[in-house]
């Protein structure tokens, strides 16, 4: 048997499905789904009440928050009510810690029950589990894609710390972030650099959601938008290219791909910047590993070494120049610059 001393894989070995490690997830889906926090936010509330405003059973809703008390989303007091700990503010609509978007996606729960066609065959299950590819599920459905472009807003505040403060900023003058959503990212490195100015590139539909929103509105004498499909065509006249966690959604020829537009459109001397998580070479552990799961199941993309990036970028006339680990995160930036002839 394993000796594995991570107490979390310990719980699962002794628990299996009635462990935190199987059951949390799940719980903390529907707390977010019935913003249970929302309610919470301002004042210590009475289960009955509670169940009453959400429309909840009262027994079932007392039992699922005292789960997540003892994990420290809630605390409770001698009276029964229920207020919101500092932890618990991941769960409410508003924070700007929130992850209550990421907690209620529930379509990669839905593609791992069918993940051992993965194993078996090398394909997503997410494609079976939905009956298409997942940024087409994003794109045939404005509700869909508006939680998907949320998500990502969330990921972005809560796992690139440092990014904005990398000197290789000091001498880039504009800066194109490729498949950047609704923004979150470039906001905070032209923020953080006022000598920038900057491009959001994303499919047409991410960025008239993130028009009608008026995220960009504070920026926009420094930020313009432009849409269009990255494996055919990247705006030109950026210097520096930022992609972040978007090589990890694709194959090895779907990132060569990219990358080989990315070249194409970038202004002489530029740099390519690739913000992602690296696998280690050796076995040692990392959330890369699982991250690396995930993509496999849901979007049949990788993580990847160092050594697979080299790999992917000389096809690309790419070559790397320096890499980064960002304070504070599982992330680093890799820097890579076109091949002189």
């Amino acid at each position: 048997m394993s000796t594995a001393t991570d107490p979390a894989v310990r719980d699962f070995l002794r628990m299996a499905d009635d462990s935190i490690v199987a059951v949390l997830p799940y719980a903390l889906s529907v707390a977010a789904r019935l913003a249970i926090a929302d309610e919470c936010a301002d004042s210590a509330r009475n289960v009955k009440d509670l169940a009453r405003v959400l429309n909840v059973a009262p027994g079932a809703l007392e039992r699922l928050l005292r789960a997540l008390a003892g994990c420290g989303f809630f605390s409770e007091d001698d009276e029964g009510r229920f207020a919101l700990t500092e932890l618990g503010q991941l769960l409410l609509s508003d924070s700007p810690v929130s992850m209550r978007e990421t907690l209620s996606n529930i379509d990669s729960y839905r593609a791992w029950l069918g993940a051992v066609e993965t194993i078996s065959t090398g394909r997503p299950a997410f494609d079976t589990e939905f009956g298409t590819k997942f940024f087409a599920h994003k794109e045939g459905d404005d509700q869909v894609g508006a939680a998907f472009d949320q998500r990502m807003q969330e990921r972005a505040s809560r796992l690139y710390g440092g990014l904005a403060t990398l000197s290789t900023w000091q001498g880039v003058h504009r800066v194109l972030d490729v498949g950047g959503g609704k923004g979150a990212v470039l906001t905070s490195v032209l923020r953080a650099n006022p000598h920038l100015d900057g491009i959001l590139f994303d499919r047409p539909a991410v960025l008239e959601r993130t028009e009608k929103t008026g995220f960009l509105t504070p920026l926009r004498d420094r930020c313009t938008t432009a849409s269009g499909d990255f494996f055919q065509e990247l705006p030109t006249g950026a210097d520096a290219h930022l992609l972040c966690s978007v090589l990890h959604d694709w194959d090895d020829h779907e990132a060569i791909e990219i990358l080989s537009r990315s070249r194409e459109a970038l202004a002489a001397e530029g740099r390519v910047l690739i913000c992602e998580m690296i696998l280690p070479e050796s076995g040692d552990p990392h959330p890369a590993r699982w991250s690396d799961l995930g993509m496999m199941v849901v979007l049949g993309g990788r993580e990847r070494t160092l050594a697979q990036y080299r790999t992917l970028l000389r096809p690309a006339g790419l070559e790397m120049s320096n890499v980064t680990a960002l304070t504070g995160s599982y992330f680093s930036v890799i820097e890579a610059r076109a091949v002189q002839a």
